[in-house]
């Protein structure tokens, strides 16, 4: 098993690594730490090639060639596996190899400098980054991101160089914000590399922190993470790896399937298999089957989900959440995933854990969000204004793909594709109620408006959850949350605005409150004209929808008939 601490320097990841392998030996297990590579007696091969690079005084080892200095760290890292990494794996298969810094860095120091040096497209970078890893020693088993501030790595440089060497420069710091950016992008493409936000963490917390993070690969029993006596003893020395072996004639092990993963494809081998097949063959029994099976696996159902079902795993270590999947060619499971992997990092979503993509009913592993309804803790003006920071929060995260090219469930084109083509043809079918001369003067208003016109004009994307049901938002008195990704994909922000505040569950709060949160939301002078043509648009969808159900609902049906009516003046 091989586990890597990754991040800018200062983060903590030597200090990590000692007091993850004191955890670990404590518990019984076989641990070797391989230093960073910096610090490490490589053998011959490995010292000429470092010594290309510290040509200058550059702290980072850069002669000036992005793609000379990567080819270059890329043979350092292979000689490294051929000569310790790969030994210390095959010394004990059964034990566990800590490597502080892995192939993340490599990739991640050479991303920034292919962004930056030579403009080179991110999606460009990552492929050939991609490919040129696949072929540099096994993947981890987890890698960890210690992650802090990029100013704050330069000022700890800084603080640890002392005397010895120069201060940061600007350039040398602006370095670091783009190291910073690509190891955001190698996390969105990459389940394997989880995201520790540790520049609040003194060393315990972040040890707790990992412990957290590890504890799906103790699920599976490979290791053993139970708590140990050995938070505070952060000094004390471990078995590291000793120095440089000579080069095996041959490879020390087989590492075919793992130099054929790839960064977009990969996922963590976590999921409970046996427990997913009893539950996909329950849920095909019937009813009955099924809570049978949920009473013997220790899981237990949870509302909503749409046409999916979800579940809490109470007999995991941890409790989790787990959503199964039927097959849609909605991609929900793959919206899902994505969004929360959009998502992961931000502290208001649940955390993905594992991916299971069966061909009929895929499921996928996340963490438990805490809190109540956000309704039910909070006052609606202090909820919606929590609700609007979050929502914009999601929405600066840059898309990447495949949701910066996968338009979000409910879009507003699916909305006036309904508008135009759908509800007329129900009006029709009833024309002598006496209501369907009314709802066929508003849609006729609504089509000689302009604002389908208007919303078929570009926007700047940003990302969106697509569902804005108030129920999806929690409280727990400090943080707020939100569930349900599986609409995910991309929209604007006059849009989701307009979506918020005209969702049928928005009715519960007062109309002044959500208009004082529309600058929270986003609108501005620019986009609103956009903002309220999307208003009208999402609010007659709305109508249409109850029409359908105007007999059984009828409070909501009058009520949202009067909002419409007035919304188009």
């Amino acid at each position: 098993m091989l586990i890597t601490f990754e991040g800018l320097p200062g983060a903590g990841k030597s200090t990590q690594s000692r007091m993850l392998a004191r955890c670990l030996e404590a518990n019984g297990h076989h641990v070797t730490v391989l230093p960073d590579l910096a610090t490490l007696d490589t053998e011959p091969i490995s010292a000429t090639l470092v010594d290309l690079l510290r040509t200058g005084d550059d702290p980072f080892l850069r002669t000036g060639d992005a793609i000379t200095d990567t080819m270059i760290t890329a043979a350092i890292r292979a000689d490294l596996v051929a000569t310790v990494l790969d030994p210390a794996l095959a010394e004990n298969p059964a034990g566990v190899v800590i490597e502080d810094r892995g192939i993340h860095t490599m990739a991640s120091y050479a991303i920034a400098a292919l962004l930056r040096q030579h403009r080179a497209p991110a999606e460009i970078a990552l492929d050939w980054l991609n490919a040129l890893t696949a072929l540099a020693g096994p993947r981890p088993t987890r890698a960890l991101w210690l992650r802090i501030p990029p100013n704050v790595a330069a000022r700890r440089a800084d603080e640890r160089g002392g005397d010895r060497r120069p201060a940061s420069t600007d350039e040398q710091r602006a370095h670091l914000t783009w190291v910073d950016h690509a190891y955001a992008l190698l996390a969105e493409r990459d389940p394997q590399l989880t995201v520790l936000d540790v520049i609040d963490l003194d060393p315990v917390d972040t040890h707790l922190a990992v412990h957290a993070a590890l504890r799906q690969i103790s699920q599976t029993g490979d290791i053993d993470l139970s708590p140990c006596a050995g938070h505070h003893e952060t000094a004390e020395p471990v078995s590291y790896a000793g120095p440089a072996r000579p080069r095996p004639s041959v490879p020390s092990r087989n590492r075919e399937s793992e130099t054929m993963t790839t960064l977009a494809s990969h996922r963590e081998n976590t999921a409970p298999i046996d427990l997913l097949s009893a539950l996909r063959t329950a849920r095909a029994a019937g009813a009955d089957a099924l809570a049978a099976t949920l009473d013997d696996h220790g899981l237990r159902a949870l509302d909503g989900g749409r046409n999916n079902d979800v579940f809490v795993w109470t007999a995991a270590p941890t409790p989790i959440c787990i959503k199964l999947y039927k097959k849609t060619d909605r991609q929900r499971v793959e919206r899902e995933w994505h969004g929360l992997t959009h998502a992961a990092g931000l502290g208001s979503a649940p955390e993905p854990l594992w991916l299971d993509e069966d061909p009929e009913q895929p499921a996928l592993g996340m963490t438990l969000l805490p809190g109540a309804p956000i309704l039910d803790v909070l006052d609606p003006t202090t909820a919606i204004k929590s609700l609007a920071t979050t929502t914009r929060a999601l929405q600066s995260v840059p898309l990447k793909e495949p949701l910066a090219s996968l338009e979000r469930v409910d879009s507003i084109g699916h909305y006036i594709a309904r508008l135009t083509d759908v509800w007329p043809g129900q009006l029709a079918d009833a024309a002598d109620d006496p209501q369907t001369p009314e709802m066929l003067a508003l849609l006729h208003r609504w089509e000689n408006s302009g604002d389908a016109e208007l919303l078929a004009q570009p926007a700047a994307r940003v990302y969106s959850r697509g569902d804005a049901n108030l129920l999806n938002w929690l409280h727990d008195g400090e943080s707020t949350y939100v569930a349900d990704f599986e609409f995910s994909g991309f929209s604007d922000i006059a849009v989701d605005a307009a979506d918020h505040i005209e969702h049928i569950s928005a009715r519960v709060v007062p109309d002044d409150v959500w208009a004082s949160a529309e600058a929270d939301l986003g609108v501005t002078p620019a986009n609103r004209a956009r903002f309220e043509a999307a208003r009208r648009t999402i609010a007659l969808r709305w109508l249409a929808v109850l029409w359908k159900q105007r007999t059984k609902r009828v409070e909501e049906f009058t009520a949202l008939h009067d909002r419409v009516r007035a919304l188009q003046g």
